[in-house]
């Protein structure tokens, strides 16, 4: 072959390698941004991964925690863990007004209505705001926050509440967060709904269904627990009945001596102190204790006080004015009596002598 033809072949096979060299070229290209693209819906896909991890966690940490009254400080210190955020706040609605509950922001001036995103608060949406300007940063308070995110707290169809989480990150917080944090509100909302479910049996399991005070067997397990941690202390045991129940209810009916039950029960709980304790014993008879007993005169006009209050009540069946009435023993756990079940003893004999005196009377031993 002679030079031209081989010219004519090296350059075909020039030309055949640059169609292949494109080829390839565009091949890279395209297998690149497919790279790109996976790569980009695998991180998209561990983030989402991570956050229902997280969500899993959190749910699992709250409802092994409905019975905690820390809940939703609990709740506010995981946000702040988890997010890696500079400041994290939860407030809840009472009458009406949103009342922090949670935050770890030292500055008590901080208002939560910023000019920003105050309506969206006040309207129960969701927000984002990032600013890099200190105007805005002054203006919420603290210099170093760049981003907030705000997500309401929802039960049902009822605006609850709002988490208000900040960082020092500019373009920190994403509708992403949004999105992760708006399931945590639920998880809050989910969780104080169980909470309150809980309260309502553990209640139902310590209070009397009619007085709402405590029932016999919780008192009890009150005062035991009093006496375990300070055997020496003091304290007296009153015993409280109606008088004349049985004919009230015949005359008047049971409703009405329902009422004149409730009506004593919340005589007594609105005149004792908080360390005191009220319970119904049983039937129409209630039993109080006085905690930290120093003075028998107190106890007694303390107890004769709320005698008056029972008798000085009027109660109304089909516009007929009704007084009822009550008798009380008093009896002391002290050096000279050391045995509660003697205590009651003694105090229920107390009170069976004031019944036996005339009732609507006091006797102490």
């Amino acid at each position: 072959m002679g030079y031209e033809g081989k010219a004519e072949e090296y350059e075909l096979q020039a030309g055949n390698y640059g169609e292949l060299k494109k080829e390839f070229e565009s091949y890279k290209r395209f297998t690149n941004n497919t790279i790109e693209i996976i790569t980009q819906k695998n991180i998209k896909l561990e983030k989402k991964l991570d956050s229902i991890s997280n969500i899993v966690e959190i749910s699992k940490y709250i409802n092994s925690n409905i019975s905690n009254d820390n809940l939703i400080p609990i709740i506010n210190d995981m946000i702040i863990g988890i997010l890696g955020v500079t400041y994290s706040s939860i407030y809840l609605k009472e009458d009406d007004k949103l009342v922090l509950k949670a935050t770890n922001i030292n500055d008590s001036s901080f208002k939560i209505y910023h000019e920003e995103y105050g309506s969206k608060i006040e309207n129960g949406e969701p927000f984002v705001v990032n600013c890099e300007k200190d105007p805005f940063c002054k203006s919420c308070g603290r210099i170093n926050i760049h981003s907030v995110i705000g997500v309401p707290v929802v039960l049902g169809q009822k605006y609850i509440g709002y988490i208000i989480v900040e960082h020092g990150i500019r373009d920190f917080f994403s509708n992403d967060h949004i999105k992760f944090i708006t399931s945590i509100a639920n998880q809050i909302a989910i969780a104080l709904e169980n909470s309150l479910l809980y309260k309502k049996v553990k209640e139902s399991s310590i209070k009397d269904s009619l007085l709402k005070i405590y029932n016999r067997g919780y008192f009890f397990e009150l005062v035991e627990s009093k006496i375990s941690k300070a055997s020496h202390k003091n304290f007296a045991i009153v015993m409280v009945d109606a008088d004349d129940f049985k004919k009230a209810n015949d005359v008047y009916g049971h409703q009405f001596g329902d009422e004149a039950l409730c009506q004593i029960a919340k005589i007594i709980s609105e005149n004792i102190d908080k360390s005191d304790i009220v319970a119904r014993y049983g039937g129409e008879e209630i039993i109080i204790y006085i905690d930290d007993v120093h003075d028998r005169d107190m106890v007694f006009k303390k107890i004769e006080n709320i005698r008056n209050k029972i008798s000085d009540n009027i109660l109304y069946y089909n516009d007929q004015k009704v007084i009822v009435t009550a008798s009380f023993g008093i009896s002391y756990y002290d050096e000279e009596h050391r045995d509660l079940k003697e205590v009651l003893k003694l105090a229920d004999l107390m009170m069976y002598s004031a019944k036996n005196s005339g009732k609507n009377i006091v006797i102490s031993i």
